[in-house]
């Protein structure tokens, strides 16, 4: 089935042993995945292919869960899984397994012994179209041109969340040129999470940053600017404890800054000066504005961060 939760709550769930879950939306899988979790009521045990083909992958706990002994009962979850693993699947005799791929698709040869399986059941995960009455609400009360707005509904028609997005980010720039239309059309590759390309600068890892900065298309050009702004706000704010970051109490800086993002604060604050960071904020302010109301691209931005980083001394 395509995900449909009204029918799968009402499918009988007892008889299948193996679930594959397909499709191109992660936010369905992930609910899917909760939901069976829940019902079969065991906690959840994640394996990655790889030892799922060899059906320990070094631990003894897998091979017992997946091909029957003693192990505490659990669903395994293998994700993502390929064709491989159809010469495995005769070899699991007891448990039950849900399977995940983003690339499989109808046709494919996992869907097709999933879908005729007696004890699998396929369910494919896809975004549920926009309707037009939806999209002409989410854009009522902004200055779209008629042909931009057709093309928008027709490059997300199936991707609500990638609207949201992609509508937040129009009214972050206001008024577009027709020039800029391509750039709002084009589904990003960048990461969601821009974390990578932060800590790249923070420590001039000029290389990475350059790699990183190379998924960026030209509507992420305002929110990457903000992003880069708030850390090395927090930078600026830590340079009173250059050569003695082991006394910062890192809590009660404003944001405060956690665990995990602590050792690159400190290695960063050896790579970095006062003014060094002053003028890479002020830097930032004009490339936003200039993204904003002039003619910016990604490459042109990325030219002028990485060779800020690259030619700053070390002080």
């Amino acid at each position: 089935m395509k995900i449909n939760f009204p029918a799968l709550f009402r499918t009988p769930l007892q008889k299948h042993r193996f679930f594959f879950i397909y499709g191109n939306d992660t936010h369905v899988m992930e609910r899917c995945i909760a939901f069976l979790q829940k019902k079969v009521g065991l906690p959840l045990k994640r394996l990655e292919e790889s030892a799922f083909l060899t059906h320990t992958g070094g631990r003894a706990d897998v091979q017992s869960s997946l091909f029957g002994g003693t192990a505490e009962a659990a669903v395994t979850l293998v994700w993502p899984v390929s064709d491989k693993i159809l010469s495995q699947i005769d070899q699991v005799t007891s448990g039950i397994t849900i399977f995940v791929s983003e690339k499989a698709r109808a046709t494919s040869k996992l869907v097709t012994y999933f879908a005729q399986s007696p004890v699998s059941l396929a369910i494919g995960a896809y975004a549920s179209p926009v309707l037009v009455s939806e999209f002409e609400t989410l854009v009522a009360n902004m200055n779209l041109p008629a042909s931009f707005k057709g093309a928008l509904f027709k490059a997300f028609q199936n991707d609500y969340q990638g609207l949201l997005t992609t509508l937040a980010l129009i009214k972050l720039y206001g008024d577009i040129s027709e020039s800029d239309f391509d750039s709002f059309l084009t589904p990003s590759r960048a990461d969601e999470d821009l974390t990578p390309l932060l800590h790249a600068l923070l420590v001039k890892n000029t290389q990475k940053a350059a790699t990183l900065f190379s998924l960026i298309n030209a509507a992420e050009l305002v929110p990457v600017c903000r992003a880069l702004s708030r850390s090395f706000l927090i930078l600026h704010e830590l340079m009173p404890f250059r050569g003695s970051p082991k006394s910062i109490q890192w809590m009660k800086i404003t944001p405060p800054v956690f665990f995990k993002d602590q050792p690159i604060y400190e290695a960063a604050l050896s790579k970095w000066g006062r003014e060094e960071v002053h003028a890479f904020l002020e830097t930032l302010l004009d490339l936003e504005k200039r993204v904003k109301f002039g003619s910016m691209t990604p490459a042109q931005m990325h030219h002028v961060l990485v060779t800020i980083a690259l030619n700053s001394p070390h002080r």
